[in-house]
C-alpha cells in the first residue's frame, strides 16, 4: 500500500469517524466554559460585596471555597478543549496530508495524459486519425475513444480543482484551530494565575477564622439545634401529607369499587397495605407529579438573582477540623430583602417558625414538596393555592452581613432530592 492510500485509509475509518463525534462535544464545553465563566463573575461580584463588610463569616469562606471549585472546572474544561483541538488539529494535518498526496497524483496522471494527448495530436491529426480507419465502424470506435478520453482529461481537471479547494479549506480550518489553541493555552495560563491568588486569600481567611473557633463552634451548635427543628417541624408535615394523601387515595378506590356492581367483598381479616415511602397518590396527584417531574432541570430559581453558596449533601466544615455538616438542599445567597419565589405550581402544605431560625415555608406539587426557608416574611398561608415564579415571602439575612439568603429543599415523600438538579441554571 502506497503512502498517499495509507494516509487516505486512515483519515476515513480513524480519524474522521472521531472528529464527527468530536465536533458535538467541542460545542458542549464551549458553553459549558461560558457558564462556568459567567459563575464566576457572579461570584466574584459578591464576594466585592462581601468586602465592604469588616466582619469575615464562615459564609465569605463559603464563597471564597465556591469560587476556587469554579475556577478548577474552568481550568479542567479548558484542558478538554485543548485536548479536543489537539484531536481537530491531528485530524485535520492527516487530511491535509492526504490531500497534497491525492493532489500530487491527479496533476502527475494529467500531465501523462495532457503528454500523450498532445504527441498524439503532434504526429497525427485527430480527423486523419478518423478518416484512416478501414471502416465504418472503427472510425465510429476511434471517435467514442477520442471523445471519452477528453472527458476523462476534463474530469480530472475537475478533481484537481476541488481537491485544490478543499485543501485549501483544509488547511484555513488548520490554522484556525491552532489559532483557538493558543487562546485557550493563554487562558489556561492566566486562570492557573488566578487561582494561586484566590488560594492565598482563602488560606488567609482561614487562618483568621481560626482564632475565633470556640465561637465558630456555639455558633455551629446553635445552627444545628435550629436545623434540627426546622426538620422535625418539615417531617410531621411530610408524615401529615402522606396520610392525607392515603385517606384520598383510598376513599377514593371505595368510591370506584362502590359503583362496580358484583365487586367481591374483601376478605375478612385481611391487613391493611404496609406504608410506602412515598405518597400514595390518587390519579389528580399522579398528573401533577408528572408535570413537575417534566420540568426537572429547567425550573425556575427561588430568587431573581443568586448564588448558590452551599450544595446539597455531606460538607466537611471549611475551618473545623472533622466537623462533617449535612444540607439538606440548598443554601443561595441573594440580595437583603429579595422576593422569594415558588418554582412550580402548588398548594400550601404548611408554614413553620421557629425563633431563631426565621421562618419556612412547605407547598406540595403532587408526590413532590418543596421546602424555602430563612424567610423574614411569608405572604402565605396553609391551604393557598400558588403558581410558579409567586413570591412567597423575601429572604432574610445570611452569614454574610449585609447579603440575604434563603434555603431550598426538594422531597419527594420521604425522600430528599438535590435541587440544583432541578432548577435551571442562570
Amino acid at each position: 500500500m502506497s503512502r498517499c492510500a495509507k494516509v487516505l485509509f486512515t483519515w476515513l475509518f480513524v480519524v474522521s469517524p472521531v472528529l464527527l463525534w468530536a465536533q458535538g462535544s467541542k460545542k458542549e464545553l464551549e458553553n459549558k466554559r461560558k457558564q462556568i465563566q459567567k459563575e464566576i463573575r457572579e461570584t466574584e461580584q459578591l464576594i466585592a460585596d462581601t468586602r465592604k463588610s469588616k466582619k469575615l463569616s464562615i459564609g465569605q469562606l463559603k464563597m471564597l471555597n465556591r469560587k476556587l471549585e469554579e475556577r478548577k472546572k474552568l481550568i479542567a474544561n479548558i484542558q478538554q478543549e485543548v485536548g479536543m483541538l489537539n484531536t481537530s488539529i491531528q485530524g485535520k494535518d492527516e487530511r491535509v496530508k492526504a490531500l497534497q498526496g491525492n493532489l500530487e497524483l491527479l496533476k502527475e496522471t494529467y500531465a501523462r495524459m495532457v503528454r500523450r494527448a498532445y504527441m498524439n495530436r503532434k504526429q497525427q491529426s485527430v480527423m486523419l486519425l478518423v478518416l484512416s480507419s478501414n471502416d465504418i465502424h472503427q472510425a465510429t470506435r476511434r471517435l467514442y475513444y477520442l471523445k471519452k478520453y477528453n472527458a476523462y482529461l476534463r474530469e480530472q481537471a475537475n478533481m484537481i480543482r476541488s481537491t485544490q479547494d478543499e485543501l485549501n479549506d483544509n488547511i484555513a480550518v488548520l490554522k484556525t484551530d491552532l489559532s483557538n489553541k493558543n487562546q485557550l493555552l493563554g487562558s489556561e495560563e492566566r486562570e492557573k494565575k488566578a487561582l494561586n491568588i484566590e488560594k492565598t486569600e482563602q488560606e488567609k481567611a482561614v487562618s483568621e477564622l481560626k482564632k475565633k473557633e470556640n465561637a465558630l463552634r456555639k455558633d455551629l451548635a446553635r445552627k444545628q439545634a435550629d436545623a434540627k427543628k426546622v426538620n422535625a417541624a418539615i417531617q410531621r408535615i411530610i408524615e401529615r401529607e402522606i396520610a392525607l394523601e392515603r385517606e384520598r387515595a383510598l376513599a377514593k378506590a371505595k368510591a370506584e369499587k362502590a359503583k362496580s356492581p358484583g365487586t367481591a367483598a374483601k376478605a375478612p381479616g385481611k391487613t391493611a397495605e404496609p406504608e410506602s415511602s412515598e405518597i400514595r397518590v390518587t390519579p389528580e396527584t399522579r398528573a401533577m407529579s408528572g408535570k413537575f417531574e417534566a420540568n426537572k432541570g429547567s425550573l425556575p430559581w427561588p430568587v431573581e438573582k443568586g448564588v448558590i453558596q452551599e450544595g446539597f449533601g455531606a460538607h466537611a466544615h471549611p475551618v473545623l477540623k472533622n466537623i462533617v455538616t449535612f444540607n439538606n438542599g440548598i443554601d443561595i445567597s441573594t440580595n437583603l430583602n429579595a422576593g422569594v419565589r415558588t418554582i412550580f405550581d402548588g398548594e400550601v402544605s404548611g408554614v413553620i417558625s421557629i425563633p431563631g431560625a426565621n421562618q419556612a415555608i412547605i407547598i406540595k406539587h403532587g408526590e413532590y414538596l418543596t421546602v424555602y426557608g430563612n424567610l423574614d416574611k411569608v405572604h402565605v398561608k396553609r391551604g393557598d393555592k400558588v403558581k410558579a415564579r409567586q413570591v412567597i415571602g423575601t429572604a432574610a439575612a445570611g452569614d454574610i452581613e449585609n447579603r440575604g439568603e434563603t434555603h431550598l429543599e426538594i422531597w419527594k415523600g420521604r425522600n430528599k432530592l438535590n435541587p440544583a438538579e432541578w432548577i435551571a441554571r442562570f
